[in-house]
């Protein structure tokens, strides 16, 4: 069986691509470099959608230790995506399912860093 692999990586401007494929299935890397500015700022989306929500005691809590765990890897320069992506996970079931403005910012924005990070959420 002969299997054949394409490799691209374009480097040139301010992000980079990579990109490989197999088989006709392609895999490939953000075009664009989130800086941690960036990442933050969405993180700050979360944060901002808390008040909104209007969540008891014990949610306000899960959600709130979420949010921290995200911020917390996102600031890190190799961030864990495990924890990444079960706090999006836990920060996206809060924000589902609630028209408001602040919590549709705040579950776009989770699904941006788990689109950037390579983490599945369900937004």
């Amino acid at each position: 069986m002969t299997t054949n692999y394409n490799t691209v990586i374009n480097n040139e401007g301010p992000g980079g691509q990579f990109v490989i494929g197999a088989q006709g299935q392609v895999r490939q890397a953000a075009g664009h470099a989130l800086s941690s500015a960036e990442a933050l700022a969405l993180v700050q989306h979360m944060w901002d959608a808390l008040e909104d929500l209007r969540l008891d005691q014990v949610d306000q809590a899960d959600y709130v230790s979420a949010v921290s765990h995200i911020e917390e890897e996102v600031a890190r320069p190799q961030p864990k995506r495990g924890r990444l992506r079960r706090g999006l996970e836990t920060v996206t079931e809060f924000l589902r399912g609630h028209p408001i403005e602040s919590a549709q910012l705040a579950l776009s924005a989770a699904a941006t860093l788990g689109r950037f990070y390579g983490v599945i959420v369900t937004a």
